[in-house]
C-alpha cells in the first residue's frame, strides 16, 4: 500500500486533465454545544473526467500532504458534511479527483480556525469593593492555545487593553461622580474567539477626610530600656490602610493589621531623648499624623573597656623593703575601682587579694636588692589594667656583726715547727676580712675562704701561746673569736 508521501509524489505526475484546482467553499459550520463537537460542509465544483473525490483535512496546521485522518472518499459527490471535529482545534481541508488513471493534486486549501474562547475574570478589585484614586484594576485570562489580548470596560466602554500577564489597567477615578460602575474584562485569542467575565460592580468614592491616630504605648515621659512595643489606634471614614511608627523622624516600621504596633529595640540606638509619632493612610493617600510622645531610653551599657595607669612614681633606691609610693593614678570611661601593686609582672585577676579602693602610699618588697614593681587598676565591671613598672634598688643597713671561730688547732694542743691556723668566718650580708693575732699581735689579714694563717712557730719562745681571729663585715662591724691557748714546743 502506498504512503501518503508516496500518494502525493504520484498526484503530481498525472495527467493534465487532473491538474486542476478545485473551488472549495465551507457552506456550513455548525456548533453542537451538546456533544462539543463541529460539523463542517464542504462543496466544490465537477472536475471533467473523475469519477469520484476524496476529502483530505488535518489539524493546525496546512502543509501537504496532509497527515490527519485518512482521506473520505465521497465517490462521485461534490458534496460532504465532516463530522465530530475537536472546537479546541484549527482544521485544513483539500478535495482530489480520481478515475482509472490515476488522482489529481490537492484543491486549494480551506481553514476553520479553533473555535474555543478564552476564559476572563477580574480579580481585582472585588465585586462590591469601595474605590477612589487610581485603582489597578486586575484580571485573569486563558485559552487553549493563548491569549492574545484583554480589553478592560467600565459601564460597557472600552477604558484600556494589555497583552500580556499580568493583566492590568489603571483606572483613574478623581474625575469620576460618586456611585456604582460595573466593570468587565474581555480576553482574545489568534482566532478572534472572544470569552467575557462576570461583571463586577464597585462603588467610586471621592475620599478628601484624613485618617485620625493616637499613641497608645508608651506613655509620654516614660523610662524605656530593651525592646519597647510601640502601639497606635487610627480610623477613617472609609478605611485605614496602614499605620507608620517613627523614632526622631526616622521610620521604624510599617502596619496593615489591626490592632497596629511595632517592637522597637533601643540598644540598638545610644541613651537619651526620643520623639516618637505615627502616620496613618487610607487607600485615597490622605495622612494623618499622631501627638508627639518624647521617651528616654536608658539602656545599661556594658563595661568593656580597661582602665589605664597613667602615673605611678616610687624611689629608684632604697635602703628598708617599705617604699614609698609618690604618686599612683588611673583613668577609666566609667570609673577605677581598685588599685594594687605586685612584684610580679603577670596581669592580676580582679578578685585576687590585696586590691585596695585607693591608691595605696608605700609597698613592701619581699627582699632586698634590684626589685620591680607594677602597678595596676581595675574598674567595676572587673576589668583589670596593663601594669606600668618601676624599678628599684634596695641596700639594708648591715647591723648584724660576722661570727668566727678558730677550726685549728685545738685549744690546748701542742704545736712546733710550721703550723697553719684555720678560722671559719661568716656574715648575714658578707665578711670581708679575718686577722689572725698570736699573743695579741697581728699576724696575717685574709680577704678571701678559707681564711688561714700559716704561722712558723720557732719564732717564738717555746711555752704557752694565744691565738685569736677578728671578722669584719661591709658595715665595718667587727668579732672577736674565743682565745684558743697552745703549748709551742719546738
Amino acid at each position: 500500500m502506498e504512503t501518503r508521501e508516496e500518494m502525493g509524489k504520484r498526484r503530481v505526475t498525472v495527467p493534465a486533465i487532473f491538474m486542476f484546482a478545485l473551488s472549495v467553499m465551507v457552506l456550513l459550520l455548525t456548533w453542537k454545544a451538546e456533544c462539543h463537537a463541529v460539523t463542517v460542509s464542504l462543496q466544490w465544483g465537477a472536475s471533467s473526467g473523475a469519477t469520484g473525490y476524496k476529502v483530505y483535512y488535518q489539524t493546525d496546521s496546512s502543509s501537504a500532504p496532509f497527515s490527519g485522518a485518512a482521506p473520505v472518499d465521497v465517490a462521485n459527490q461534490t458534496s460532504t458534511a465532516i463530522t465530530g471535529l475537536d472546537p479546541a482545534h484549527a482544521y485544513y481541508f483539500a478535495v482530489t479527483a480520481y478515475n482509472a488513471t490515476g488522482e489529481s493534486a490537492y484543491s486549494n486549501v480551506v481553514s476553520i480556525p479553533e473555535l474555543t474562547s478564552p476564559v476572563a475574570s477580574i480579580t481585582f478589585p472585588a465585586n462590591n469593593a469601595s474605590v477612589n484614586g487610581t485603582v489597578a484594576v486586575t484580571a485573569v485570562a486563558n485559552d487553549n492555545v493563548g491569549v492574545t489580548r484583554v480589553e478592560f470596560y467600565v459601564n460597557g466602554v472600552l477604558q484600556g487593553t494589555d497583552t500580556s500577564t499580568p493583566y492590568t489597567y489603571g483606572w483613574n477615578t478623581s474625575s469620576l461622580a460618586a456611585g456604582a460602575y460595573t466593570m468587565t474584562a474581555k480576553a482574545y485569542d489568534a482566532a478572534g474567539n472572544v470569552g467575557e467575565s462576570t461583571a463586577v460592580v464597585v462603588s467610586v468614592v471621592n475620599d478628601t477626610t484624613a485618617p485620625t491616630v493616637s499613641l497608645t504605648s508608651p506613655a509620654g515621659n516614660a523610662k524605656v530600656a530593651g525592646t519597647v512595643s510601640i502601639s497606635a489606634s487610627a480610623s477613617d471614614n472609609i478605611g485605614v490602610s496602614k499605620v507608620e511608627f517613627y523614632a526622631n523622624g526616622s521610620l521604624l516600621s510599617a502596619s496593615n493589621v489591626v490592632p497596629y504596633s511595632c517592637s522597637w529595640n533601643t540598644a540598638s540606638v545610644a541613651n537619651g531623648n526620643y520623639t516618637l509619632l505615627a502616620k496613618a493612610y487610607d487607600s485615597a493617600g490622605n495622612v494623618g499624623q499622631s501627638g508627639a510622645v518624647t521617651v528616654t531610653v536608658g539602656n545599661i551599657v556594658p563595661d568593656t573597656t580597661a582602665p589605664v595607669v597613667g602615673s605611678f612614681t616610687m624611689p629608684s633606691t632604697s635602703a628598708s623593703l617599705t617604699v614609698p609610693i609618690t604618686a599612683l593614678g588611673a583613668s577609666d570611661a566609667v570609673g577605677v575601682a581598685g588599685y594594687l601593686v605586685t612584684e610580679s609582672a603577670t596581669l592580676p585577676p580582679a578578685t585576687a587579694s590585696g586590691w585596695s579602693a585607693s591608691a595605696p602610699a608605700s609597698f613592701t618588697f619581699s627582699g632586698a636588692g634590684a626589685k620591680s614593681a607594677c602597678a595596676w587598676a581595675k574598674d567595676a565591671a572587673g576589668n583589670v589594667s596593663a601594669g606600668l613598672s618601676r624599678s628599684v634598688t634596695i641596700t639594708l643597713p648591715d647591723t648584724t656583726a660576722p661570727i668566727v671561730t678558730i677550726t685549728s688547732p685545738a685549744d690546748n694542743s701542742v704545736v712546733k715547727g710550721n703550723k697553719t691556723v684555720f678560722a671559719a668566718a661568716s656574715d648575714n650580708v658578707k665578711v670581708t676580712k679575718v686577722e689572725f693575732y698570736v699573743n695579741g699581735v697581728l699576724k696575717l689579714t685574709s680577704g678571701s675562704s678559707p681564711f688561714k694563717y700559716s704561722w712558723n712557730t720557732r719564732t717564738v719562745a717555746n711555752g704557752i701561746c694565744s691565738l685569736m681571729a677578728k671578722a669584719y663585715d661591709a658595715a665595718g662591724t667587727v668579732t672577736q673569736s674565743s682565745t684558743v691557748n697552745v703549748t709551742v714546743k719546738n
